[in-house]
């Protein structure tokens, strides 16, 4: 190894520091507020998994788990309903075990919770048994072909074939030795790799667990630049074993059993002749028993849905075969391999049938490589992971009089989101008018009115004295117009309690609260306000129709949220009764609600009656809104969506061309609302022609 590259690997390893970051893809959280000196589980929780950290507060904790991109198994000594529900709503956990001698039944809908143990030994069989599934069902991760992970992944891979290093295993061993180094048993493998490391079982090692597999699958999944750097010896041995056993074979189809969120599926769904990638090494079987076994695990996480992978592989797929001790021989794809999904079959076990996609992978980076002649392949991979730059804005004070929020931890960013649902005439938390309106408040409604939120929130924020309508006016803008759950809540809280201390009407206040938890799909916490204003309505004798009906549609929404679709039918419907019983009926609002509906349906796999409801609110919305309404153009949107899903292509293509027609008229380009339709579009058109 020459002088350059040596110096080049010294660089690549004063850039980590193995004692501060996080080098594997799950965490073991260990909370507790005890501080039991009797409970001695940290050392045999990191035989399980490397990663522990303990927690004895419980808010250094949540913001831990709140700010974390890594999958949390939290483990705690306290059975506590509250705590329960907090943690079980943070979409970083994946499971929930409780340590405790009582063994008290926890009453609720938890599918995250796996149980409460009395004894420790049980609890980590559980934990580790849990784990090991959670990796074989769960702990994979797709790009889809217009995701800029997915451009990322195929650039990588391409830079990773072209540039000839020297393969130099000691940046690896240096950063596993120190972030391991009190880890007897990993140590011993990473002396072992050091000594007998030989190119022929790069395939073998590379997928050993715990060590080190965990580690290159945690290097690929965060896309960290060191971490790769320093694993590059491995991936790139690997990538030079697939193309140099790159055998003439016949055509095969092998098999992935997993466990997918009904959100992950509706993106396979919408992606159908697109192109997809994985993260790692792809792990399949060619045995579909197998596969069935583990997508149908009945006791791990009830909430989401079994998947079967149908994969067809072509003569020249870049893949090979490993022999498994414990079960049949394992399938080994190259990382970051791209496939074409064929289609999606929902059902009780969805199936997705996906084919190797050859060199479409490759070609979509060259294609890109070629609009931009004049950049580097590491400059494009920076750029891809680069965060967007918010635009500038002034600091958003707090309230007069008001004591400025602790700051938070944001959450991860949402995943990628249809169309917004319709929300044109439908009032959610209708507060009583005041009797006397502050010029200073009309002005601000102005502000509002014209796009300018800004300027209309200084000007709450200046009226004098501060009540409790203006903190809620306040936090809905900042809600609605910002995305600003945050600040929203302190708002919102504020009010409740000067609403409290007076004696007033607090249910619009909880509606307000559990909206600002709905945007943060804090979907638990949000129905619970719901339910508390609803219980508060029935009892005020003074409580219109509508606002019941937009109270019980608020409910739905919540449980649609949670994927509990029984309970969100049954609230929404309430809702659509109450508002065609009104007269004169609110004809806006019964479609509003009955597109709602139409969606929860079509989620819960219902996509006959689906189409009636949405074709239905189509009616009332052409009839009742102006021309090029967004209301209109999102529910042209589902319409589509639901044709799609009954085959009806050619109708579905029609729904989405007027849904695009109207973006085109109302959305800037780059808008997500016009973006996913035109997607849509794209797909649907492209199954027409292959028909």
């Amino acid at each position: 190894m020459d002088g350059s590259t040596k110096e080049s690997s010294k660089r690549n390893i004063s850039r980590v520091n193995p004692t501060d970051e996080n080098y594997e893809s799950v965490i073991f959280v260990w909370f507790n507020p005890q501080d039991q000196s009797n409970v001695n589980i940290v050392g045999p929780l990191r035989a399980i998994n490397h990663n522990v950290q303990t927690f004895n507060e419980s808010s250094s904790c949540f913001e831990m788990i709140r700010s974390s991109n890594e999958k949390i198994f939290f483990i705690s000594s306290i059975n506590n309903i509250q705590l329960i529900s907090t943690v079980h709503d943070f979409p970083a956990v994946e499971a929930i075990f409780i340590l405790d001698p009582n063994e008290d039944m926890v009453r609720g809908d938890f599918p995250k919770l796996f149980g409460v143990f009395p004894q420790q030994e049980e609890l980590l069989r559980l934990v580790k048994e849990v784990f090991d599934a959670f990796e074989q069902v769960q702990l994979e991760e797709f790009a889809f072909e217009q995701e800029k992970i997915f451009l990322w992944s195929q650039l990588w891979k391409e830079e990773l074939i072209s540039r000839k290093v020297a393969s130099n295993k000691a940046p690896f061993i240096e950063i596993c030795r120190q972030y391991y180094r009190d880890n007897t048993r990993i140590v011993s493998s990473i002396e072992e790799l050091e000594k007998s490391y030989r190119l022929p079982e790069v395939i073998n090692w590379c997928c050993r667990s715990p060590f080190p597999s965990r580690f290159l699958l945690h290097a690929l999944r965060s896309h960290n630049k060191s971490q790769l750097n320093a694993c590059r010896f491995l991936l790139s041995d690997a990538t030079r074993f697939f193309h140099q056993n790159l055998k003439p074979k016949s055509s095969d189809q092998v098999y992935r059993g997993m466990k997918l969120s009904n959100e992950l599926l509706d993106q396979f769904e919408s992606h159908i002749g697109e192109l997809v990638c994985t993260s790692g090494f792809f792990l399949c079987t060619k045995l579909r028993t197998n596969a069935l076994t583990l997508a149908s695990l009945p006791t791990y996480r009830p909430d989401l849905q079994s998947v079967l992978f149908k994969i067809d592989c072509d003569a020249s797929s870049l893949f090979t075969e490993i022999s498994n001790k414990q079960t049949s021989s394992l399938i080994v794809f190259d990382p970051c391999m791209a496939f074409r999904i064929v289609y999606v079959n929902r059902a009780e076990m969805s199936v997705i049938k996906l084919k190797t996609a050859g060199d479409a992978g490759k070609k979509f980076a060259l294609d890109y490589m070629n609009n931009h002649k004049n950049t580097t392949i590491p400059e494009i991979l920076d750029e891809l992971l680069r965060p967007p730059t918010p635009p500038p804005k002034p600091p958003t004070p707090p309230p007069p009089r008001v004591p400025t929020p602790p700051p938070r931890v944001s959450t991860p960013p949402p995943p990628p989101r249809e169309p917004t649902p319709p929300q044109e005439g439908l009032v959610e938390a209708a507060d009583i008018a005041p009797s006397f309106v502050s010029d200073e408040e009309i002005k601000a409604q102005e502000y509002a009115q014209k796009g300018n939120v800004d300027l209309a929130l200084s000007t709450y924020q200046s009226i004098q004295p501060t009540t409790a309508r203006i903190l809620n006016k306040m936090g809905e803008l900042c809600a609605v117009k910002k995305g600003d759950y945050d600040y929203a809540l302190y708002c919102h809280h504020q009010a409740l309690k000067m609403q409290e201390e007076s004696g007033e009407d607090i249910s619009s206040t909880l509606i307000h609260i559990g909206n600002a938890h709905r945007g943060r799909e804090e979907f638990h916490l949000a129905l619970n306000n719901y339910n508390r204003a609803l219980e508060l309505r029935r009892k005020n004798p003074n409580t219109s129709p509508a606002t019941l009906a937009a109270n019980f549609l608020s409910i739905g929404k919540a449980h649609w949220g949670r994927r509990e679709y029984p309970q969100a039918i049954t609230n929404t419907e309430e809702a659509l009764i109450i508002q065609e019983g009104l007269v004169p009926p609110d004809e806006i609002n019964v479609g509003v609600t009955m597109s709602v509906l139409g969606n929860i349906y079509r989620n819960a796999g219902d996509s006959v009656r689906a189409l009636d409801l949405c074709t239905r609110a189509l009616d009332i919305f052409r009839h009742k809104l102006p021309p090029y309404s967004p209301t209109t153009a999102n529910t042209f949107y589902q319409l589509g969506k639901t044709q799609s899903s009954l085959g009806a292509l050619a109708d579905a293509q029609q729904s989405f061309e007027q849904s695009s027609r109207i973006y085109r008229k109302t959305l800037p380009p780059g808008h997500p609302d016009r973006m996913s339709v035109d997607k849509e579009l794209r797909r649907v058109t492209q199954l027409l022609e292959q028909n």
